[in-house]
């Protein structure tokens, strides 16, 4: 009789232990609002909050950037929040799998033609809506989220 009145506690128990384990890492890009847990228009102090203490903080003119690695996010000088991400990482990518390393044939196939293409010498860049895809030796190079 007693372990009948043990098992529902030990349910509970078990249960609000499995709520309350942490989610696993978030690596989705939206393009024109976030890339993981970092999302566009988010002030200095939700950075902190939401991805902690930035690794490596520059000022580059009158901008600053907040780096955690492979993943980064700009506050200019005219805005008082994010207002572009940098993703280097190849585990971040959009709901079509388009990520850093993705050839980019692939990426036409997936996404189409761009919005507008800019091609200097070793790099091409192709704007989306709300993305920016920097494109070495055809090859995804870097993904930029913005509005």
């Amino acid at each position: 009789m007693r372990s009948v009145l043990w098992a529902p506690i030990i349910a509970v128990f078990l249960a609000g232990a499995a709520f309350a384990a942490p989610a696993p890492r978030d690596t989705l890009i939206v393009p024109g609002m976030r890339a993981g847990p970092v999302a566009l228009g988010m002030s200095p102090a939700e950075l902190t909050a939401s991805v902690g203490v930035s690794g490596d903080m520059q000022h580059q003119g009158p901008d600053t950037i907040y780096s955690w690695g492979d993943l980064a996010a700009q506050i200019g000088d005219k805005s008082p929040a994010v207002d572009l991400i940098m993703v280097n990482d190849p585990r971040y990518e959009t709901a079509d799998h388009v990520r850093v390393g993705l050839a980019l044939l692939a990426v036409m196939a997936v996404l189409g033609d761009p919005d507008k293409t800019t091609t200097t010498p070793g790099t091409q860049t192709l704007d989306y809506d709300g993305m920016t895809l920097i494109i070495r030796n055809n090859v995804v190079a870097q993904i930029r989220v913005r509005k």
